[in-house]
């Protein structure tokens, strides 16, 4: 089966994420009424969909959550799926065609910083991409998960952003080219709004057929921008 995963996981300690969203006293019907909205899209826009899983669940932080998540995954890709995988700030915006259309492990657009580097790995990215839309076709090699499972046992504490570290580590190890795997079109990263966004996606918004919001940062004017545009669709 073709599946779009997703998570939404109830936790405790919100000090973990990009920053301390301790405060944020709306956290969790921010992104159930995001959950709304990204599957009710996907249901729209994906092509050859078969089914849609939320993962839910709870756990101590939003970091254990990508371990836990790591997990569901994989142990769901071994059944013999292709899986797609979107964060809930996602809306699928034109029909986008994912599944069969890659034989690698694949992300499609890059971060901001769009390079690092990873003491812990020991690991220099010059191409650093955005995880939170990621396609598992189910003939990708099993070495790949692997070596993720290798990075996940000794998982770095210092980072937020750790699982994208392995994601990134994961796909690049595939010996894939950057023209295979870099469009924009099918992850559009909403980062600082306006011309910046332009400049790092090198693409217009409207030419996007799934945008990602990174609602981790003002995450109330993400959803807002979210539901404005699924309106207007």
């Amino acid at each position: 089966m073709n599946i779009l995963v997703c998570k939404n996981y109830t936790i405790t300690d919100h000090s973990k994420w990009y920053n301390d969203r301790s405060d944020e006293s709306n956290l969790e019907n921010n992104y159930t009424a995001m959950e709304e909205l990204c599957v009710a899209s996907a249901k729209q826009y994906i092509k050859d969909l078969d089914e849609v899983k939320v993962f839910r669940g709870n756990a101590d932080n939003i970091r254990d959550v990508f371990k836990i998540n790591f997990y569901e995954i994989y142990e769901l890709w071994k059944e013999g799926h292709n899986i797609l995988y979107a964060d809930l700030d996602v809306l699928f915006m034109k029909k986008v065609q994912y599944f069969d259309q890659f034989d690698k492990f694949s992300m499609f657009g890059l971060t901001q910083p769009s390079f690092t580097k990873d003491e812990h790995y020991n690991l220099d990215f010059k191409h650093f991409f955005n995880c939170g839309i990621r396609y598992y076709p189910k003939d990708m090699d099993q070495s790949i998960w692997d070596l993720g499972i290798e990075m996940v046992e000794n998982w770095n504490p210092d980072r937020w952003d750790s699982e994208q570290v392995i994601y990134n580590a994961m796909m690049f190890a595939q010996n894939i080219k950057l023209g295979d795997v870099l469009k924009p079109w099918m992850a559009y990263q909403v980062l600082f709004g306006g011309e910046d966004d332009y400049h790092h996606n090198k693409i217009n918004i409207s030419d996007a057929r799934a945008i990602h919001f990174h609602g981790s940062r003002h995450c109330d004017s993400r959803l807002q921008t979210m539901q404005e545009l699924h309106l207007r669709k």
